[in-house]
């Protein structure tokens, strides 16, 4: 019998593995700045946001890296510099009056540059949901924005 529960928990333990995200490994410089506004409107309903990261190859095929959580209002992250990254900014709503789940996405194709940074904002108020992203040369208070592409723009790259 103490054999059948430690397989079946096993057996969650790996399914719920392979379900989840894992965290996204920022050991590098910081490059990336992101700060994030999330209002549902009304107290019965919770917004959350996470943007997962992947690398993509020379053949322009995104390859999952992690996800990074964005609850705190600002957070740090370290992308490799010079190289094209695909995001995928993913704001979950769940209403516990209604019982209900959704979430909608935006995504954008990045190339970082070594020596900038990147101020990205993230917001979703009242169900109008955002994201923009501007350049900016280390040490430099002059900035330019980044306009958001498709992972299909990636050859032009």
């Amino acid at each position: 019998m103490g054999w059948r529960i430690a397989g079946a928990l096993l057996i969650v333990g790996l399914l719920s593995g392979c379900a989840g995200l894992r965290p996204y490994p920022s050991s590098m410089d910081k490059n990336l700045h992101i700060q994030t506004e999330t209002d549902s409107g009304t107290i019965f309903s919770k917004v959350r946001a996470a943007v997962d990261i992947f690398s993509v190859n020379a053949d322009c095929t995104p390859e999952y890296q992690g996800t990074v959580k964005l609850k705190a209002p600002s957070i740090d992250v370290g992308i490799l510099p010079d190289e094209l990254s695909y995001m995928v900014f993913v704001f979950s709503n769940s209403s516990f009056l209604a019982n209900s789940r959704s979430s909608i996405s935006h995504e954008t194709l990045l190339k970082t540059r070594a020596g900038y940074n990147y101020d990205i904002k993230v917001s979703y108020i009242d169900d109008i949901y955002d994201v923009s992203i501007e350049e900016s040369h280390q040490g430099s208070s002059k900035s330019r924005e980044i306009g958001l592409r498709n992972l299909s723009t990636c050859q032009s790259l």
